[in-house]
């Protein structure tokens, strides 16, 4: 398979999934999936921005739920999941969209700019730039001047999908609901904080302040293993708490979605398409070893082991056929 015919299945699959997702979430769209997992938004947000510069539609209905739920996100955590300066770019570019957006644009928003400047076009397909948005161009992507149509709708809080909004409904938003979503969704007894921190998004420093003020009202317990504290919370009073029957699946969304963007970015660059079979399998191996560590912590079942010389290549397209997007399968849809 050659790079550009696996780019295109591995994108139309994250597409696919974006849509379904956010659909699940409130943005206009349908889909007939109910998900029993619990999305991580932030996680979610930050993969739709990357994986929906071949969707201008999927990307400007995501900017529009922004603007209408802007008040269930932490933008906070979403800066602390970006990983490297693309991920920095696109999340500085939706923040200061959002920000454009909260005050009355002046005369001169999405005036016409000289495009010869050090910027790229934010998607890959060709769309004339008339109106470039400013926003966007501070971070150095051209983006056509869009009005949101506020066509999106708050997320239904009982959707399995949506549990991390309803936690930050009776917690607000911050480390604090992140910690509770996180030691009442996954599978363990008790949970060490630098696990609730991978999981949480936030930094060590602030899940421990977050645990530990949650043991001191009585909401968790703590015992210390070694020389590290281990947290537990006892789960059926916050059924109760949230009117819920079950707790919906945990997945390890950052670092699942992290591995993703990588590849993303991979398979995108022109230059693999000029390599020789040799080489091109021999990248394909680096870059697998990349995201080896977190696709392992979030339970892909996958080898970085291979066949030799440019048979690897057969291996990695068979790797990336098989990526999960969720480690379950969706549920029927209700009658």
């Amino acid at each position: 398979m050659q790079v550009s015919s696996l780019r295109q299945e591995f994108s139309e699959r994250l597409l696919d999934f974006a849509w379904s997702q956010w659909a699940q979430m409130g943005m206009l769209g349908s889909t007939q999936r109910r998900d029993v997992w619990a999305a991580d938004p932030e996680a979610l947000l930050l993969l739709t921005l990357e994986v929906a510069r071949e969707d201008p539609r999927l990307f400007d209905e995501v900017l529009d739920w922004l603007l209408v739920n802007e008040r269930r996100i932490s933008l906070q955590r979403l800066r602390n999941l970006a990983e490297d300066d693309e991920d920095r770019a696109l999340v500085g570019s939706a923040a200061d969209w959002l920000s454009q957006r909260r005050r009355r644009p002046s005369s001169s928003s999405g005036q016409q700019v000289d495009q010869a400047a050090d910027v790229q076009p934010l998607f890959f397909n060709a769309i004339p730039i008339e109106r470039p948005d400013p926003a966007f161009l501070a971070h150095g992507f051209l983006k056509s001047w869009t009005e949101p149509v506020g066509r999106s709708s708050p997320p239904d809080l009982l959707a399995p999908i949506n549990f991390a909004f309803r936690v930050r409904s009776l917690l607000g938003v911050g480390a604090r609901a992140e910690v509770v979503r996180t030691l009442l969704t996954v599978e363990a007894p008790e949970m060490s904080l630098q696990v609730i921190a991978l999981s949480s998004g936030f930094a060590k420093r602030n899940v421990q302040e977050a645990a530990n003020a949650l043991r001191a009202g009585g909401f968790a317990s703590a015992r210390l293993v070694g020389n590290e504290q281990q947290f537990r919370i006892a789960r059926e009073p916050w059924l109760d708490l949230l009117g819920l029957d079950r707790f919906p699946v945990h997945e390890d969304w950052p670092q699942l979605f992290r591995a993703f963007r990588v590849l993303l970015r991979w398979l995108r660059d022109p230059r693999n398409e000029e390599l020789s079979d040799y080489v091109r399998a021999s990248e394909a191996r680096s870059i697998l070893e990349e995201v080896a560590r977190d696709l392992y912590f979030a339970g892909v079942p996958f080898s970085t082991v291979g066949p030799s010389g440019e048979e690897y290549w057969s291996h990695f397209t068979s790797v990336l056929g098989s990526l999960p997007l969720g480690l379950r399968p969706a549920a029927p849809p209700s009658a």
